[in-house]
């Protein structure tokens, strides 16, 4: 006995089975997205990318002290901190957007000038370092104004398109050295 194979039902679905297979457009582009989220060099090439046009911007604006700007390149918990100003400050670390920016529109109207010169730089996925040396008067109510060059180091933190964490770290030294010497008779 013979069986009867009826293939016209098939028909269709082995077309389309042998269009995609024969369609290198569709797979291929397939394939490259999974490479490219696959390739961590990519990957990490791509966030640093995105991390230092970011950086950039957040470095003007704050240099400039251009508050306006800065704001929507922060995010709502952002944290900023400076270890080695506690010391000579107090702490000044702040937590959140809105205590940081009340933090920048009351201390940095005490900076009188801020010269910020990059030595060097370098942007490692979702973090930016700027090594500088920063030039700087600071007039503090009621006291001489006291200018200071120092050694700094600035990093920021990237997520989601946001500065997440800004730290800096300085050494402060000069400025002591010089506010000592104002103090002397």
């Amino acid at each position: 006995m013979r069986t009867k194979y009826c293939f016209k039902p098939l028909l269709p679905c082995l077309y389309v089975a042998l269009s995609l297979l024969t369609s290198g457009g569709a797979i291929a582009a397939a394939a490259k997205a999974d490479a490219a989220t696959a390739d961590p060099a990519a990957q990490y090439a791509a966030l640093s990318s995105e991390t230092r046009q970011l950086a950039e911007r957040y470095l003007q604006a704050y240099l400039r002290k251009d508050w306006a700007t800065l704001e929507p390149l922060m995010a709502e918990q952002i944290r900023f901190l400076d270890p080695t100003a506690k010391l000579v400050f107090g702490d000044v670390d702040q937590h959140g957007k809105p205590a940081l920016l009340k933090y920048f529109h009351t201390v940095y109207p005490y900076i009188d000038t801020h010269e910020f010169k990059v030595g060097s730089s370098f942007v490692a996925g979702n973090k930016a370092v700027f090594i500088a040396e920063t030039d700087w008067s600071f007039a503090h109510p009621g006291l001489p104004v006291v200018r200071s060059k120092a050694p700094i180091i600035l990093t920021l933190t990237v997520e989601d398109g946001r500065v997440i964490e800004h730290t800096e770290m300085a050494d402060l030294q000069s400025f002591l050295n010089q506010r000592q010497a104002l103090k002397k008779p």
